[in-house]
């Protein structure tokens, strides 16, 4: 699975953000995600979006986040979403948070944990 697979899931979505928030980079992800909103937008919609996601995640005054252009909020995303994904999702998968996400994709085991007996039973 990928980050950008797991963004697909609203319960996936949600188990990653409660992992990050432990270690405080639930911003980041937020970010990425309003970031990626940018460019559905109207030119004029961007840059008065693109300032309010500065505000709002990077704690920058309206005049500091004037002086970025969309293209820069958009790049800056970018780098939280490769952060993300070759930081933080790697330690999620890894950890107990992510147990609930692979039952969900996965859903019923019970065919998986039977597929021990086609196995050569002298294989060790």
């Amino acid at each position: 699975a990928s980050l950008e697979k797991l963004m697909d899931t609203a319960d996936a979505k949600a188990a990653f953000h409660k992992f990050l928030k432990k270690s405080y980079e639930h911003t980041q992800l937020d970010y990425w995600k309003e970031s990626k909103k940018l460019s559905f937008m109207e030119a004029g919609e961007q840059e008065k979006y693109a300032k309010e996601i500065c505000v709002q995640f990077l704690g920058m005054t309206a005049s500091e986040a004037s002086a970025l252009s969309v293209a820069q909020v958009t790049k800056k995303g970018a780098e939280f979403y490769k952060v993300l994904a070759n930081d933080a999702f790697p330690r999620f998968v890894k950890s107990k948070s992510c147990d609930p996400v692979v039952d969900l994709l996965l859903g019923d085991t019970s065919r998986i944990d039977a597929s021990a007996g086609l196995i050569w039973s002298k294989y060790k």
